[in-house]
């Protein structure tokens, strides 16, 4: 285990009804068997819960432990508007997943939730790497376009663009060193998490490439279970980094993007 105290992103949360081991309580256990002292909940998406930013928003309520990153219905027409209920919900982020939301990274509507993300200083956690979908739409490389047309909007490359999108991830990482993070999430397990398993040389290198303190560790709750959590964190563990590296990674660097 880590001897820092974590603060980690990436989980997703779900009513019981749709997921029984994803909800917010089986969360909160999750960090307690793994020592994370707070964590980074994200939304459902509008086809898993009616009003999910509203249905977390009252999820989260009195929770001081996880902090709430809200979703956008890309097939409604009020794209601010939408941005602008998840920032007056206190949330810190949006959740976006261009391959299972079907939107294209460089679409009008996403450029509408970027700007005004940008505006109000809400993170993106986008999903990269490989999720079966046209890979035309979540290119990894066009993320590099985000960052040239929104300076100061920040966002994180969840997955690292993943075992086939690695170098492309890097290169945008590199080419935008003040607003783009990597999201070490589910890249730490060869067999479960294949098509984004990052190897130690991997990690090794974005490290020293980009710099501990824009690495964010994230848990990809309910997909990943404790073990797999644990495994993640001894993964970083075992990497022989600093401790103010290490400190960076898990916790130190979102604390700072989220002002926490």
């Amino acid at each position: 285990m880590s001897n820092v105290n974590i603060i980690a992103n990436h989980a997703h949360v779900f009513p019981k009804s749709f997921r029984e081991d994803g909800t917010v309580d089986s969360l909160k256990a999750l960090m307690d068997e793994c020592g994370i002292l707070k964590a980074v909940a994200f939304a459902p998406f509008s086809d898993m819960v009616e009003n999910p930013n509203r249905w977390l928003a009252a999820e989260l309520n009195g929770e001081d432990r996880l902090l709430g990153f809200g979703t956008v219905d890309f097939s409604k027409e009020n794209i601010k508007d939408q941005v602008n209920e998840i920032f007056a919900l206190g949330f810190r982020g949006i959740k976006l997943h261009p391959a299972y939301q079907k939107f294209s990274l460089v679409s009008e509507k996403a450029f509408e939730v970027y700007g005004q993300a940008e505006k109000l200083g809400l993170l993106l956690s986008f999903h990269t790497g490989i999720h079966w979908h046209r890979i035309q739409d979540y290119n990894v490389i066009l993320h590099d376009e985000i960052a040239y047309h929104f300076k100061n909007l920040k966002f994180t490359m969840e997955h690292v663009g993943g075992y086939a999108y690695f170098d492309q991830a890097v290169g945008v990482l590199c080419n935008n060193p003040k607003t783009t993070f990597a999201g070490l999430t589910s890249v730490f397990d060869w067999e479960m998490n294949k098509f984004w398993y990052l190897n130690e040389n991997r990690l090794k290198d974005l490290i020293h490439l980009i710099g501990a303190e824009r690495c964010i560790f994230g848990l990809d709750f309910p997909y990943n279970d404790a073990e797999k959590t644990k495994h993640g964190i001894a993964v970083l563990n075992g990497l022989g980094l600093t401790d103010e590296q290490k400190q960076m990674i898990f916790g130190g660097t979102l604390t700072h993007l989220l002002d926490i």
